[in-house]
């Protein structure tokens, strides 16, 4: 059974190697700032996405809440 970890390892390898296909070995030659700055790039990419999918989860939330209200704990 494959497990979490295993999952993300097999999708890591598979992009380092994507990369390293299409650029070579071009990352190692950058300087540390510009290394840096890649990194706060794809960290607002992430930000940015898991605000859209905070968005739509929070659109289900609502719906569903319309079909079935939250549980009333005063039904006394």
């Amino acid at each position: 059974m494959t497990t979490d970890i295993d999952r993300y390892l097999i999708r890591l390898r598979a992009r380092l190697e994507a990369g390293a296909a299409e650029y070579g070995d071009l990352s190692f030659q950058k300087t540390t700032p510009t290394l840096l700055d890649e990194i706060q790039q794809e960290l607002e990419d992430v930000s940015g996405w898991a605000f859209i999918l905070w968005a739509k989860i929070d659109r289900l939330r609502r719906a569903a809440e319309t079909v079935q209200p939250p549980a009333c704990e005063d039904m006394d």
